[in-house]
């Protein structure tokens, strides 16, 4: 073997060409696919960085609607208390923390957790500790334990704790512990600071108090249904205690892990795949590449034979040099992995992990794994073809064929199985590509241009009141409004593709209250009355918030289009009256306005009622500015604004709403770069595949073509002659792309927004536009045919 080895390296050399156009393929096909990998290695196979995480699960509630939900302090506490099959369960919830006391107002990422947080985890403390027994509770006293980065900027790395403070939402808590920075939090990588759930703003020991996420982890050998049983268990108890809270409510329990890949996983397979099928066409010209090479050394193959080589050392000879060649090409692949991956992580998107994803052992063996793979797989059947030589014909025609007609029709094949490929792939693409642009076009119900957003959360210590809290907000619009460039402001709790959102129960006053669990949901928001001008809502009916609409006067709201339609289908709904269930109030309806999307550019349109700040003021606020500059440029401006209402009042998420926007569109951003760059790459290595095979069929035939001109043959068929071999082996690839498309392109169907998966437009555009390629490959050996001198042809022979 070491001598086949040297001598394929000799042999190698002498056919520098080949090797590099051999490589080069190969290069682009395990490049891509280990680039991918090493994505999908990092979001889905890669264990994630906690504690157990393979028995680490999710808990959620759910709504009457089936909606995710978070659940209650007493939830919590029930799931603690009577869930067997977990060894463990800790509740968080992740919010910013306004950070005052130093040079100017800040805000961190901060976590409320229960005591046992941070042993569900195994997080041993750098300095100091952790939360301990009962500092949960309420009324204990106020620690916090802060990462690395927190330690080292604000209290100067000190290796002493003791006295150390941090000012968190205007009050002091003692800072107990530094947790290593490589620690990232579960659905937050930013958090920085963890302080005690008792101390979470919106903590309350109510029943339907719902702001708490549990994790927690399986026992060994428990398997997840066990688990799922005692929460519907638990579920139904719940609800038989507390009918009015937890009806219609259930539990579910779901692996971590899935539950952060479950939007992503279909993406990344689907890449994956792609990259896959760019592999295979490779692979298919490498097949075709060696048996280009193998028949023109078949006088030498019949050589060897005649002195003694058996066919299993001729097979072995052949498939070490096709190895070494995909060796070659899988070190040629990693490399273009390397930067392929560099450049793939720049594009945005939003997968868990991503950014970690490297060119690690585990992708190194899935190289070198393809790589011989392919090297012995699709060098077999040239190796196993070309030992079947016959010895006289082999050594009386040389590089002459008696099997012509045999090698033809299996690179044919190769070169039709390739087409059908492509056709896979540039369908794909431009499915996407038409999704994408039905995004592009979608109605987001408002206009987002212009527009700066920021968001603010008042330290309740020092505005206890809604009173308080309102007089702070109206001074920051006062204040903001009167920035040059600054055309219009307001306020609104949940700003669509923020990520904010909230949602409640209702009881429309006109009709009979529905069965408790079976209520109306709505979205719910507050805003003020510049917030529709500024955002450019429509009003479609009656009127929007008013000045005088404050905490004193009747409660009001204002409804969205579709609310107006599903529940007054028939009639005008201001004037009727709707209960909020949540807060038990009654309010009027008094205006109708256009349809937003909240969370997603796909989203269907919701019901949604909207409230006025002044009426049911909050403690957090998102502002949103409309001017006539570049919205970024006012910033600082705007910032200052609100300093000179209350210089301690920190700010984050300073944006564009336009930018919010788009960053719904990362993922498909992604997706869709990709699958061009695999639609291209398919289509390029089609084609020379094809042009590859007709060349190859025009140096077959120089001597008929030459005898064909010498007999009056003209160049048009000549020209037919080469086409429709050409034209034959596109039709069929073509075919059977087109029923692989129709079957295949419905597994895509979720990634696709106002198209169909057999979109027939599609579906004609890429066979037009793979057709048009695919002729030009023919067309340039096949003109180089049809300008043979049969004199020069027949003289040759």
């Amino acid at each position: 073997m070491i001598g086949d080895l040297r001598f394929a390296l000799r042999m190698l050399v002498k056919a520098p060409g080949f090797a590099a156009t051999a490589i080069l393929t190969l290069a682009i096909g395990i490049g891509a696919n280990t680039a991918i990998f090493s994505v999908v290695d990092a979001v889905l196979l890669r264990a994630l960085p906690y504690h157990n995480s393979a028995r680490l699960i999710d808990i959620f509630s759910t709504d009457p609607n089936g909606e995710r939900d978070a659940l209650s302090t007493p939830e919590f506490r029930a799931l603690q208390a009577q869930m067997r099959s977990l060894e463990d369960i800790a509740g968080f919830q992740s919010q910013s923390v306004n950070v005052t006391g130093g040079e100017r107002p800040d805000r961190v990422r901060g976590s409320f957790v229960s005591a046992n947080f941070f042993r569900v985890f195994n997080l041993t403390p750098l300095l100091g500790r952790t939360l301990a027994e009962g500092e949960d509770q309420p009324g204990a006293e106020r620690v916090a334990v802060v990462n690395e980065k927190i330690w080292r900027e604000r209290l100067g790395g000190d290796p002493q704790l003791e006295n150390k403070r941090l000012i968190l939402n205007g009050e002091p808590y003692n800072v107990v512990g530094v947790i290593p920075s490589s620690f990232k939090s579960p659905f937050d990588p930013d958090v920085e600071v963890w302080l005690s759930m008792a101390n979470y703003p919106g903590n309350t020991s109510q029943q339907d108090s719902r702001f708490m996420i549990p994790l927690g982890h399986l026992k060994p050998g428990v398997p997840l249904e066990q688990a799922q049983a005692e929460a519907n268990t638990i579920a139904t108890e719940l609800a038989a205690a507390f009918p009015k809270e937890n009806a219609g409510r259930g539990i579910k329990v779901d692996y971590f892990q899935d539950f952060l890949v479950r939007d992503t996983r279909p993406m990344l397979w689907l890449l994956f795949s792609a990259a896959g099928v760019i592999l295979l066409i490779a692979c298919a010209n490498l097949a075709n590449l060696l048996l280009a090479r193998g028949l023109a050394r078949q006088r030498e193959i019949a050589l060897r034979a005649a002195l003694g080589a058996s066919r299993a050392r001729l097979v072995r000879q052949l498939l070490m040099e096709s190895a070494l060649l995909a060796l070659l090409g899988g070190f040629a692949g990693v490399l273009v992995a390397h930067w392929s991956l560099w450049a793939l992580l720049q594009i945005p998107q939003s997968f868990v992990n991503a950014q970690t994803a490297t060119i690690n052992t585990q992708v190194l063996f899935f190289a070198v794994g393809a790589s011989l793979v392919v090297g012995l797989v699709f060098g077999l059947v040239p190796a196993l073809q070309l030992s079947r030589t016959e010895l006289q014909s082999g050594l009386r025609q040389g590089e002459r064929s008696s099997d012509g007609g045999r090698w033809n029709g299996i690179r044919g094949s190769s070169v039709a199985g390739q087409i059908a490929l492509s056709v896979l792939l540039l369908i794909g693409c431009g499915l996407l590509v038409r999704s994408f642009e039905n995004l592009l076009r979608a109605d987001v119900g408002f206009e987002p241009k212009n527009l700066l957003t920021l968001e603010y959360r008042l330290p309740r210590i020092n505005y206890q009141s809604a009173e308080s809290q309102w007089n702070f907000h109206r001074q920051a619009l006062d204040q903001i409004r009167q920035i040059p460039g600054v055309k219009s402001v307001a306020l609104i709790r949940s700003l669509p593709f923020s990520g904010n959102g909230g949602s409640g129960g209702i009881a429309l006053l006109d009709r009979e209250t529905p069965v408790k669990g079976h209520e109306p949901h709505v979205q719910y928001n507050l805003v003020t009355p510049a917030l529709f001008e500024t955002m450019r809502i429509p009003l479609l009916r009656g009127r929007v918030f008013r000045d005088d609409d404050r905490a004193a006067t009747p409660l009001v709201f204002v409804i969205n289009k579709t609310m107006a339609q599903r529940f007054w289908p028939n009639s005008d709904p201001v004037g009727k009256q709707v209960r909020v269930l949540d807060d038990n109030v009654v309010g009027t309806i008094v205006g109708v306005v256009g349809d937003t999307k909240q969370y997603q550019l796909t989203d269907d349109a919701v019901p949604q009622m909207y409230a006025a700040y002044a009426q049911q003021p909050g403690l957090f606020a998102t502002l949103v500015a409309r001017t006539d500059v570049p919205p970024l440029t006012l910033a600082e401006q705007v910032r200052g604004a609100i300093w000179r209402v209350d210089p301690d009042q920190p700010m984050w998420k300073i944006r564009t709403v336009e930018f919010l926007v788009e960053r719904r569109m990362a993922d498909r951003k992604f997706a869709l770069a990709l699958m061009s760059v695999f639609a291209t790459l398919a289509l390029l290595l089609t084609a020379l595949g094809l042009y590859g095979v007709i060349s190859y069929f025009v140096n077959q035939r120089t001597r008929e073509i030459g005898i064909r001109m010498a007999l009056g043959a003209q160049m048009r068929h000549v020209l037919n002659l080469i086409l429709r071999q050409g034209v034959t082996l596109v039709v069929v690839g073509s075919t059977f792309g087109l029923i692989g498309a129709l079957a295949l392109t419905r597994l895509m169907s979720h990634l696709l927004v106002g198209v169909s998966p057999t979109d027939p437009l599609t579906f004609t555009a890429m066979i037009f536009l793979l057709a048009a390629v695919s002729i030009l490959a023919c067309y340039l050996p096949a003109r180089r045919a049809a300008r043979i001198d049969p004199v020069i042809a027949l003289r040759s022979e």
